[in-house]
């Protein structure tokens, strides 16, 4: 027995909830997108956020054997959009709600330092019995959920320490994790499971992150998530019976993830299909879709990420510990979708000094279709100044995504004066 305490408004809504043998909910992804689908939040954010939480239910308790290794369910899942445009921290308030009701599921601050993170991994170890051996194995499963993630990575000047804690705990090592301290002397934190969700924007990362640092050690493991906008308008969110109910559904299914434990394994035809995938699987392919060169290194990771988000999906319709090929294209096509968009995330990164001046510019004009010079200054004078707009526009006009016009035409009528005009990515 459990007890789930949502707010809504007016009351406390308290309910007992007895776990049932099977699950309510055909899908829990697919339900959580229902739950949600009345907010503003782009709905690849709530599906991401979706994903994330069945990995921080699942937590290290299951693993899909690849011969000699173990795959666990782990992700490094970061939303990025621009300021107030697609409601990041609303979707991932909604997940947080779900996770923070899991018994057994431990969260970690908004904001911490890597001393603190590592006391919280030392002091949240569990026990799980594997259903084949019987043997008794320990971890430590911590989630991060954060919605500012430069204020969970700390300042530029001192965040290299954070920057290098969570590269090496992605990997989720079975060995135990040793660690020094000042105080205590040598600290051991048992088999590491480490799942992360957060939301930034473009220039947040270009504050937080060298641009040594792109390409790879940490953003080589993180999946990116991109939205230019908001999914709809909702003045009011309002609460149904409707909504209540299947929250509750929600609720019971993800305790039983959260309680699946065990190996996940191929069937034969999953197995077959994944061996010609990956044969067939070039990370330095010219026509990948995410064709930006600093995510080479996150393409040499393509397949695991596949491999984690499958064993996600599995979890997500049943109890059984099958990987079918279905959950594998499943996997596929989520992971391909947020590559056509990855390279946004970077976009105000870069050793120029201009780099998120030319992204800011090439945004404005993209969303205007033709604007005028004058336009564009009045919308950037207070971050660039005109000796640097001449550098700047230079710079974007090179790239080839936008042209300069001196006459243009305008309901039938040629105009002159200089304006800019979108071509396309």
């Amino acid at each position: 027995m459990w007890t789930s305490r949502w707010a809504i408004p007016g009351e406390l809504w308290r309910n007992t909830i007895t776990m049932p043998k099977t699950r309510m909910v055909g899908d829990w992804i697919d339900g959580y997108l229902k739950f949600t689908e009345q907010t503003e939040s782009a709905t690849i954010f709530h599906k991401w956020v979706a994903i994330s939480t069945i990995a921080s239910a699942l937590r290290k308790k299951v693993h899909l054997s690849l011969g000699r290794l173990k795959i666990f369910p782990n992700l490094y899942v970061v939303l990025v959009a621009n300021p107030g445009v697609a409601r990041k921290s609303q979707a991932i308030d909604f997940g947080n709600k779900f996770v923070t009701e899991l018994t057994g599921v431990e969260v970690s601050a908004d904001a911490i330092t890597k001393e603190a993170l590592l006391q919280d991994l030392e002091q949240c170890q569990q026990e799980a019995i594997d259903p084949n051996t019987k043997e008794v194995f320990k971890y430590s499963a911590l989630s991060i959920i954060s919605k500012e993630f430069e204020s969970f990575l700390g300042q530029r000047a001192e965040n290299t320490k954070m920057l290098v804690l969570l590269t090496d705990l992605f990997d989720c090592s079975e060995s135990p994790w040793k660690y020094r301290t000042k105080q205590s002397g040598s600290s051991t934190v048992p088999s590491v499971f480490l799942n992360l969700l957060a939301a930034t924007t473009p220039d947040s990362l270009a504050s937080q992150l060298p641009p040594a640092a792109i390409g790879g050690g940490l953003t080589s493991r993180i999946l990116f998530v991109w939205a230019s906008r908001k999914e709809k308008k909702v003045a009011i969110p309002e609460w149904t019976s409707e909504l209540i109910k299947l929250r509750e559904i929600l609720l019971k299914d993800l305790h039983q993830i959260a309680s699946i434990t065990g190996q996940y394994n191929f069937t034969r035809e999953a197995k077959d299909f994944w061996v010609e995938w990956y044969n067939n699987f070039e990370e330095l392919d010219p026509k990948r879709l995410c064709t930006d060169p600093s995510f080479t290194g996150w393409y040499s990771r393509k397949p695991m990420y596949i491999q984690k988000v499958a064993i996600c999906c599995a979890a997500s319709e049943n109890n059984e510990l099958i990987l079918e090929k279905q959950h594998i294209e499943r996997a596929i096509q989520l992971i391909e979708e947020i590559e056509v968009d990855m390279g946004r995330a970077f976009k105000a990164v870069g050793r120029s000094a201009i780099t998120s001046d030319v992204a800011t510019v090439l945004e404005i004009i993209k969303n205007a279709g033709t604007i005028t010079e004058r336009k564009l200054l009045n919308a950037t004078w207070r971050d660039i100044d005109a000796l640097k707009f001449d550098n700047v526009m230079s710079t974007a006009i090179r790239t080839g995504r936008v042209k300069r016009l001196y006459k243009r035409e305008e309901e039938g009528k040629v105009v002159t004066g200089t304006a800019y005009q979108w071509i396309g990515e």
